[in-house]
């Protein structure tokens, strides 16, 4: 019998006939939920295990949901198989719909496919999504991160904002630069990106004598591009926060200050349309921060085995996009 795979947005008409529904991941459960358009439980579907329903009935559009059976959200890493299938002892083959496998890393609430009855048929369609951008291990597990903070694939179109770092190249910043704790924290920026940006781009500058721009390809790249950048780049001193202007953008701007310490200038320059966060690093294990100065968890963020750490990159993130969604804006994975 015919099987479909559906990718994207992808559609197929199956037999009007009950559906048998499977969800599975590798090693992680998963609990599958039917909902009725409204948001409200398909009182008709049957749960005979984990993972697996049964529609013997479908009169009105249905939503196919997958939720982690952890409260945490779906661990990096885990992938979707999801399959619909006409119901049938008569065949070992039913016609079937197969969705592309689905990356869920982070997220506690998919929406997965709609299945809509229309004469003597079911249109099974899957939930447009977007194909994720590839990102260095890093960057992945951080994407991962703000995904479960927002609840969100990625931030609604109105919601996304220009993300912007800017790079403090004074010379004391010259250790920071060496070790690779700038590096890394651009790579974890590229993660945020790809959730909270505007067309998935990372616009950073490098901030001494001069404001230098890097350019950026791609975000998988960006973390060796711009070290690249300070590798050859000369190290002075006076840095200031606000050196680059941005007083007549209208475009909403997340601003991100890589430094070893809070400008005197960093409230400057903030608005409605643009608004700063400093991220403070620190190459010393004792440093102890100025009360109220801190952006992230309290601590320079220094770079050590924290980022390896799920639950403090979890709360680092939490940090970097805190404010930029409320729960009215959840979408689960796409709508």
């Amino acid at each position: 019998m015919p099987g479909y795979v559906l990718d994207g947005a992808g559609r197929v008409d199956l037999p009007r006939q009950p559906l048998a529904v499977t969800v599975t991941a590798l090693d992680v459960p998963v609990v599958l939920r039917v909902l009725t358009a409204d948001g409200a439980d398909f009182v008709s579907a049957l749960y005979p295990k984990p993972g697996f329903a049964v529609l013997p009935k479908i009169d009105a559009e249905i939503v196919v949901v997958a939720t982690p059976g952890t409260v945490t959200g779906f661990p990096q890493g885990t992938v979707l198989q999801t399959t619909i299938a006409v119901d049938s002892d008569q065949t070992l083959d039913p016609d079937r719909a197969e969705l592309t496998p689905l990356d869920v890393s982070g997220l506690h609430h998919v929406e997965l496919a709609t299945v809509t009855p229309y004469g003597d048929h079911l249109t099974v369609a899957a939930r447009k999504t977007a194909v994720d951008v590839p990102l260095n291990d890093l960057g992945a597990r951080a994407r991962s991160a703000a995904r479960g903070v927002l609840g969100v694939d990625r931030l609604p179109e109105s919601r996304q904002v220009r993300v912007e770092v800017d790079i403090d190249t004074t010379m004391s910043m010259a250790p920071l630069i060496d070790d690779g704790s700038v590096r890394e924290i651009v790579d974890l920026l590229t993660g945020v990106a790809a959730v909270i940006g505007r067309r998935e781009e990372l616009h950073v500058n490098l901030i001494g004598h001069t404001v230098a721009p890097v350019r950026v390809s791609e975000l998988r790249s960006a973390a060796d591009e711009v070290q690249s950048a300070l590798d050859s780049a000369g190290l002075g001193i006076g840095f200031r926060s606000t050196a680059v202007d941005r007083s007549g953008w209208s475009e909403t701007t997340l601003v991100y200050t890589v430094t070893d310490g809070i400008p005197a200038d960093e409230g400057d320059g903030s608005s409605a349309d643009v608004r700063r966060r400093p991220i403070v690093l620190s190459a010393q294990a004792d440093t102890t921060p100025a009360a109220g100065t801190m952006p992230l968890v309290g601590d320079p963020l220094r770079r050590d085995s924290r980022l390896d750490d799920p639950a403090e990159l979890f709360e680092t993130v939490q940090s970097l996009v805190a404010g930029l969604a409320s729960a009215s804006d959840s979408e689960g994975l796409a709508s």
